[in-house]
């Protein structure tokens, strides 16, 4: 093919590609994702054309349009990228509720798997004398009996804090590891952690303290639980892909949905620090009322934040796309 073949098959492509470059970031953030990546084919395409008019034609000036184009088209697109901290951070504020919605109804499996035997073994105990009996030694009976919804830990809050960080997170990445088993150990997971909880809670409310358990658990615990439940759905959205893969084979759906499971796992982290800074620090050493504010302001706080309308920026279309990569 000689060279003025090879600008008349590729020149209204380059053109296109200049044109729609021409607005930049901004410009390409205008586009529907589909669009933005037609448009990162066709850069892959003139970078790859532009190496090859340099090394086969040697014609200086098609090498010079050809390389503004392709300039131009890396400055719109990868301009998007982040090139401090913070825009790093918001790009992967933006993955990771991405990831999170698209986790969302595992997430919610989850929560509802949490509620029913919370309820289920708080009201068992709660109504069964032979249950508390059978289920709470002596010791335990006698401390809840003298509940006051202050905390008696002599560990140091830092301390304190800490060792609950690392609890959790253990807690959260089993319940999403153990996805790997089609979903049953998580969910083994999610029903061994509800059973303590809901067993402490009827005891508590069968002694009459209900008020003093819940000013302990609900500062720290709807967000606790809440990460636990996020963690879980993650794992069960794994453990699913090898139920049902749909058209692919298990091990491709399985890698697939890994990608943003694992992301979703490793987010809930600084939930579990939050959490857990609540429980050492001030659950039990304030006012009931005020910790439980504290803990509902900052739960719903979260949830808006993963699950709420998210915010219209003009890079994210573009981030999306480059991170999709050009389709094959």
């Amino acid at each position: 093919m000689d060279l003025d073949t090879y600008i008349g098959t590729h020149r209204s492509e380059w053109e296109w590609l200049d044109h729609v470059c021409s607005g930049g970031s901004a410009g390409l953030a205008r586009l529907s994702g589909e669009e933005i990546r037609q448009v990162v084919r066709a850069y892959e395409r003139a970078s790859a054309q532009l190496a090859e008019v340099q090394t086969r034609f040697h014609d200086p000036a098609t090498r010079s349009y050809l390389n503004g184009v392709v300039t131009k088209a890396h400055g719109a697109i990868y301009s998007s990228r982040p090139r401090t901290l913070a825009q790093g951070i918001g790009v992967f504020g933006s993955s990771y509720r991405g990831a999170a919605r698209r986790t969302l109804p595992f997430i919610v499996l989850a929560a509802a798997v949490v509620l029913a035997v919370t309820v289920a073994s708080m009201l068992w105990v709660m109504l069964s004398h032979e249950a508390r009996a059978g289920l709470l030694p002596a010791f335990a009976a006698g401390r809840i009996r003298h509940a006051t919804g202050r905390t008696t830990i002599t560990i140091p809050p830092p301390a304190l804090s800490t060792f609950i960080l690392l609890n959790n997170v253990q807690v959260a990445f089993l319940a999403f590891a153990f996805g790997i088993t089609a979903g049953v150990g998580t969910v083994y997971m999610l029903v061994q952690n509800s059973l303590l909880l809901g067993v402490l809670a009827g005891a508590y409310t069968a002694f009459g303290k209900a008020g003093a358990f819940w000013a302990l658990i609900l500062p720290h615990g709807l967000l606790e639980l809440t990460a636990i439940c996020i963690a879980a759905g993650a794992g069960l959205r794994m453990g699913w892909s090898l139920i049902d893969p749909g058209d692919r084979p298990r091990g491709r759906a399985l890698a697939e949905e890994s990608r943003d499971a694992v992301l979703v796992v490793v987010g809930v982290v600084p939930a579990f620090a939050v959490a857990a800074f609540i429980e050492g620090f001030i659950t039990g050493r304030v006012p009931a009322g005020v910790s439980i504010c504290i803990g509902v302001a900052v739960w719903v706080g979260y949830l808006l934040l993963l699950f709420g309308r998210p915010r219209r920026s003009s890079m994210r279309p573009v981030a999306a796309a480059v991170r999709a990569g050009p389709a094959i």
